[in-house]
């Protein structure tokens, strides 16, 4: 008789007859503990937050010194062929006629005027030197603009096909010059005036950075008063033009021309001019009562645009943060008052007060605003 050999299945359990399994001690594995992984794990991410800004950064400065020199050979390239090919001076009287013959050398793909350069570059960079200065783009509408002011030319905004945006003015009365010299190998620099970013739109927008000047300036405010910009200083004394009909000069004197007497000599049309040719202008009557109210400390009660106020406590360090006189001296406004004289208000150490007086007279002082 063959006896039936039954297999029992065995299964593991924490315990058996109430007891604990015994452990091998001799074969446990060590791990880490949960604090060791934590602690490791803080270290690689202060490690990561020092060194990692710090190679993002070189790489962008070496793509961007890259994509700049990169325009630098195309910009020489091409303006070499428009010399050899007769277009780079002499055939165009303004930006707008340089860009088409511009563009048959370099692959532009967008233009933009210069009333809609936001829509080729971006709204606002910032200017670098002794203090930062963030630009607005669409004020870039001249050449002035740009440092050009003998060129009387309006810009243009571009793309190029690698994402390069520009804002350029052209010299009309640019020089040819041979193709192969020094200056024809540097990109006929003297016919155009940039402003060239290699990152297009995106970010930093910061000259040095993504951001080259080419034969530009960009001119910052001096001095700022609530959200306008003025000059550092004044004008004195002012500058007579002759604003008579035929001049040439009219539309300084609000086109009065002959019907104002003082015509010949007139100052407060000179002190306009002068402003303009800065890119700036004489303040009005109002925004010279704010000046008033600030430095005599009125805020409470504001000084009018044609109120007189005397008796009223200058406060000496806000004169000359705006580096203003107080010695009694007017100072012109853009306003004219009838057909021979121009508005204006003065200050002194006790108040302020304003007048109209005769165009011609030289001894007032200007203060130009943007």
């Amino acid at each position: 008789m063959i006896a039936k050999i039954t297999k029992r299945k065995s299964a593991f359990t924490f315990a058996e007859g109430g007891r604990r399994p015994h452990l091998n001690l001799g074969q446990r594995k060590s791990a880490f503990t949960l604090a060791e992984v934590l602690i490791t794990l803080s270290i690689i991410g202060v490690v990561a937050a020092l060194t990692i800004p710090s190679m993002i950064e070189n790489h962008n400065d070496k793509a961007w010194k890259t994509a700049k020199d990169l325009w630098d050979k195309k910009l020489v390239e091409a303006t070499r062929q428009m010399n050899i090919d007769g277009v780079m001076t002499g055939v165009a009287s303004s930006t707008e006629d340089y860009m088409n013959y511009f563009k048959k050398y370099v692959k532009v793909i967008k233009t933009c005027e210069n009333d809609k350069l936001e829509n080729c570059y971006a709204t606002k960079f910032v200017q670098t030197g002794d203090k930062e200065t963030e630009v607005e783009v669409s004020s870039l509408t001249t050449a002035s603009k740009l440092g050009q002011k003998e060129w009387n030319t309006n810009t243009m905004g571009f793309v190029i096909a690698d994402g390069t945006t520009v804002v350029m003015a052209y010299n009309p009365n640019c020089s040819s010059v041979d193709p192969f010299s020094k200056e024809g190998q540097n990109g006929q620099v003297g016919c155009m005036s940039m402003l060239i970013d290699v990152n297009g739109k995106k970010g930093p927008n910061r000259v040095g950075d993504d951001i080259q000047l080419k034969n530009a300036t960009i001119s910052t405010c001096d001095m700022k008063f609530q959200d306008k910009c003025i000059a550092a200083s004044d004008i004195y004394p002012t500058t007579a033009i002759n604003t008579c009909t035929g001049s040439g000069n009219e539309e300084w004197d609000d086109d009065r021309g002959s019907t104002n007497s003082y015509c010949s000599y007139n100052s407060w049309a000179g002190a306009k001019k002068a402003c303009a040719d800065n890119e700036m202008r004489l303040p009005t009557m109002q925004e010279l009562a704010d000046v008033a109210t600030y430095i005599y400390k009125q805020e409470d009660n504001p000084i009018g645009r044609l109120e007189n106020r005397d008796h009223i406590p200058l406060d000496s360090d806000r004169a000359t943060e705006l580096n203003w006189s107080t010695n009694g001296w007017g100072y012109l406004s853009s306003e004219p008052y009838g057909s021979n004289n121009a508005y204006r208000r003065y200050f002194s150490s006790s108040g302020s007060s304003w007048y109209d007086g005769n165009v011609d007279y030289p001894g007032h002082r200007a203060r130009c605003f943007k």
